[in-house]
């Protein structure tokens, strides 16, 4: 099948871009509105629980990643016995993988003293807002495959425009709350939460499998070798995240334990800044993957060379744009959610330092991740996921406020800079010879 390459990654670009920027302004409102309606404590708690529960994302074994480029190939080739076989295989792996989450989720609320953990001292029940989180997001683990469907037929923007639909629902949601209840509980307003996700996932689903009829979710085509086969491309992936978990989200534990959760709001308020240039970036990186797939099965070494110099021209409209809000940053905070919050000095050139190594490693990393030749990545996540827990921890007891975790952070990942463009270079030498 002949695809346009530069004409399919423009559309998602723009598409996914616009809906972006819509999805990020209502994140945007969300946060003074949440902090508002419980207070900065809750809100580091909501935060910190999130962190926390979204590590389910990241069990999926791979499995996920290893679909979304296994029923790439698939389709290209016109293979649609075996895009059903992977389609259907996943469901049914992922959803044994969420019931054994459940269970040993179940165990660990027994057990676990979380009002102890995240120095949490309110009157909100943690345990009950815990296990509406747990059931939600487990749910939506198995629904969210639907993403990577899309991601395997390179309509990257209907992600961004489901998100958006749930992200306007939501905020409509509390601003009707927030008028006809005065006493505000964020149990409630994590059920809604969940509720709103869930409707909107299932939507997502149900289109994919509408708008491609050739393609079904079935338990006879449940393939027990594919197993092995999505898991040796998606296995490698499944350490990466599990590194990656490591290296990003358990800095609002860290924070909440040693520090107190209303430091994690701090510390929130200026990730979510700088976060915005990790995502926007994220989605222009994000249609070159399958783009690279086909680019290499169809020895096209060219097209790979233009992309990558064109996401290293991107980048650098990203390091300016970085580079105002850093020079703006007190304003910026005090206009979107006023003196409440108060990040600690340096926090956000830090900030800014990571999240430019971290977008540009993954100007390679796509590539890379393309070709599935990701063991030295791998690698290198792993010692940064080693290192990241204990600097966390030395650098907080030093420096006494956030800055500790995020320089930890930047230690973790410094190698993905200086490694990653090298095998990317090595990677299309050897492409270029071979073709």
């Amino acid at each position: 099948m002949i695809i346009n390459r530069n004409s399919i990654q423009l559309k998602n670009i723009l598409s996914s871009s616009a809906l972006k920027a819509i999805g990020l302004g209502l994140n945007f409102i969300l946060v003074p509105l949440l902090i508002s309606m419980i207070n900065k404590t809750e809100y580091g708690i909501w935060v910190t629980v999130f962190s926390i529960i979204n590590w389910i994302f990241t069990f999926d074994l791979g499995f996920g990643l290893g679909l979304r480029n296994k029923l790439t190939n698939s389709l290209t080739e016109g293979d649609i016995n075996k895009s059903n076989n992977l389609i259907s295989t996943t469901y049914i792996v992922i959803s044994l993988i969420a019931i054994i989450i459940f269970m040993v989720g179940i165990v660990i609320l027994g057990f676990v003293n979380f009002n102890s953990l995240l120095n949490y001292h309110g009157d909100s029940d943690l345990k009950i807002f815990i296990f509406i989180a747990l059931t939600f997001t487990l749910v939506n683990f198995i629904l969210a495959v639907y993403k990577n469907l899309f991601l395997s037929i390179h309509k990257v923007y209907i992600g961004e425009l489901v998100n958006t639909l749930f992200l306007l629902s939501f905020v409509a949601f509390i601003l009707i709350y927030r008028n006809i209840e005065q006493n505000h509980n964020m149990t409630i307003l994590m059920f809604c939460f969940g509720c709103l996700n869930l409707i909107f996932s299932i939507m997502a689903t149900v289109y994919f499998f509408k708008t491609n009829p050739l393609l079904k979710l079935s338990l006879k085509s449940f393939s027990k070798p594919l197993i092995n086969e999505l898991l040796n491309i998606g296995g490698g992936f499944f350490i990466i995240q599990i590194s990656l978990l490591i290296i990003l989200s358990t800095d609002n534990i860290i924070i909440s334990n040693l520090l107190g959760p209303e430091h994690v709001t701090d510390y929130s308020v200026v990730q979510k800044l700088f976060q915005i240039f990790i995502v926007v970036f994220g989605l222009i990186l994000t249609p070159s993957w399958g783009l690279y797939i086909d680019a290499i099965s169809k020895n096209d070494i060219q097209w790979i060379r233009l992309n990558i110099k064109s996401m290293l021209k991107l980048f650098s409209v990203l390091f300016i744009f970085g580079l105002i809000v850093l020079l703006n940053i007190d304003f910026i905070i005090n206009l979107w959610v006023g003196p409440i919050v108060k990040p600690p000095k340096f926090l956000a050139l830090l900030f800014f330092i990571f999240t430019m190594i971290y977008s540009f490693s993954n100007i390679y990393m796509y590539f890379i991740n393309a070709t599935g030749k990701i063991k030295f990545q791998t690698k290198l996540y792993v010692f940064g996921a080693i290192l990241n827990i204990p600097l966390s921890v030395l650098f907080v007891k030093i420096f006494g406020n956030s800055t500790g975790v995020i320089i930890a952070t930047i230690i973790s990942i410094l190698p993905l800079l200086i490694f990653m463009p090298i095998q990317a270079t090595k990677i299309i030498k050897t492409l270029n010879s071979n073709s």
